[in-house]
């Protein structure tokens, strides 16, 4: 087997980094949301702002996409994480739903957690078939498959990935002017349709499943060898730890943070500190 693919996996910090600096702007983001569009908070009307809204938010949710198809590179189980990222999201609107029966701020239908999750199932089944056709090592190798040399190919499963990411990008255009302005469709809603009720920051599956596939190809490029690129040492290390912990723990902050944020609020607004 290729040595360098079955290098014991790690934490890289630099990946937990620019997830958590992602997440961070993704809260910054969904604070001021809230603040407008629940309390009417006028001050942060920037957030529809061009440069705001059509720039800064797809560079940020860009970001965060590629970063999480760079750690897919180094899931033990793709299709295990996948499922269960799949009923955190689903979790999260069950929650949001419960939310917003006692005071009103909005559910959230398709978001960014929904749009990672469906694209790390798809990976993993991407994954699986190049296993199939010995592009890569089995995650959990059949005894059959221990006295055969094996001369494996990674290069094509990168080659697919950029493939299948270029297509879930440049599609986008496409679907865009024939998908109805309004559904009450699930699959037309995770397309990009407009749902007939208060959803809060809504996004489509579409490019963002390309920008996912994108980074998967990128980390089986950059961490082949399954080793950071930055040191582990240092002031800079020492100094990003708080962010590189939200970094490791994206899943949980998702879940969590904007039932947080809006309960938060909400005591605010009570208690008169909006007017």
């Amino acid at each position: 087997m290729n040595g360098e693919l079955l290098v014991k996996r790690r934490r890289i910090p630099e990946i937990d980094l620019l997830r958590g600096i992602a997440l961070c702007l993704m809260m910054f983001h969904h604070t001021i949301g809230d603040l407008y569009d629940i309390h009417g908070v006028e001050a942060v009307a920037f957030q529809y702002d061009y440069w705001f809204y059509q720039v800064g938010r797809p560079i940020v949710l860009a970001v965060f996409l590629g970063v999480s198809g760079i750690s897919s590179r180094f899931s033990r189980n793709s299709m295990k994480r996948g499922i269960r990222m799949v009923l955190f999201s689903i979790a999260a609107t069950a929650l949001t739903i419960f939310v917003d029966g006692f005071i009103d701020v909005g559910i959230i239908l398709f978001n960014v957690i929904h749009v990672v999750a469906l694209s790390t199932v798809v990976y993993a089944a991407v994954e699986k078939w190049a296993e199939r056709q010995e592009w890569i090592p089995r995650q959990f190798p059949r005894p059959q498959d221990k006295p055969k040399e094996t001369v494996y190919q990674p290069h094509y499963f990168t080659g697919v990935l950029i493939i299948l990411g270029s297509i879930g990008i440049f599609i986008a255009p496409m679907i865009e002017p024939v998908l109805p302005q309004w559904s009450n469709n699930p699959f037309l809603i995770m397309l990009g349709s407009a749902a007939n009720a208060h959803v809060l920051d809504q996004m489509p599956l579409f490019p963002w499943l390309g920008c996912f596939l994108i980074g998967a190809a990128i980390g089986h490029t950059l961490y082949a060898p399954g080793l950071p690129l930055a040191k582990e040492e240092g002031l800079f290390y020492r100094l990003t730890r708080p962010i590189r912990f939200l970094g490791r723990h994206s899943l949980w902050v998702y879940f969590a943070h904007q039932p947080i944020i809006l309960f938060t609020l909400w005591l605010l607004g009570k208690a008169g500190i909006f007017g």
